[in-house]
């Protein structure tokens, strides 16, 4: 099965396997609706449009701009007509309640069997930037620890912006990537350009997925 799906692999080659974490293993949109609906809420109190309209402004946003887009926040807030001098201490509580944010999500049941086959006789880890309480509450939430033992599991932000992929210095703190840092084996799961560079700097194959449903093959 998993060499159907991604033909350019030898899995039987194949010893180590890592993961970025949203919009690789699930869709990250699930999360961004559930963080997003009390922001959409408190910018309504402030501004003078309603929550609803603000709320499906916000996603459509994110799904044109994604989430390394910085001034999403600042663009809505403006648009809903808030005052000018609220603006930044609602970004900040903004903010604050999208880091804080404890997400209710649910692994697709395709890449738990995925995750199934893959993990089976191989060593797997995952790497992800992103704040580090809010990225370990997804994980937890989804149920990862199942497949992949916490000490090989690494978010940037419990290290600072220089361990941000794609540096590959987050792989000094997985213990099982040392142990086949010098064969050519792994391959590496992710949904962006910073995973590709992350992959190729670190000497894995990069296989772009969505979701763990390859995206530009065939």
């Amino acid at each position: 099965m998993l060499r159907s799906l991604f033909p350019s692999v030898d899995w039987t080659q194949r010893e180590l396997v890592g993961f970025d974490l949203d919009g690789t293993l699930y869709d990250e949109f699930e999360f961004i609706r559930q963080a997003y609906e009390p922001i959409a809420a408190r910018f309504a109190v402030l501004g003078t449009r309603p929550a609803d309209l603000i709320y499906s402004t916000m996603l459509s946003r994110w799904l044109e701009k994604g989430s390394s887009y910085n001034r999403l926040f600042d663009e809505v807030l403006r648009e809903s007509g808030v005052p000018e001098r609220d603006i930044a201490r609602a970004i900040e509580e903004a903010v604050q309640t999208f880091r804080t944010c404890k997400p209710k999500l649910v692994l697709p049941s395709r890449v738990s069997h995925l995750l199934d086959l893959i993990s089976e006789g191989r060593n797997i880890f995952l790497v992800t930037d992103g704040q580090p309480e809010l990225q370990w509450a997804k994980i937890t939430a989804l149920g990862l620890s199942r497949w992949i033992q916490r000490k090989n599991i690494a978010v940037s932000g419990e290290y600072g912006p220089d361990y941000r992929k794609p540096s590959t210095r987050l792989l000094e703190k997985l213990p099982v990537f040392p142990q086949t840092r010098q064969t050519p084996q792994g391959i590496y799961f992710g949904d962006r350009p910073v995973d590709e560079g992350f992959a190729a700097n670190a000497g894995l194959v990069f296989i772009k997925v969505h979701c763990m449903v390859p995206v530009g093959e065939g």
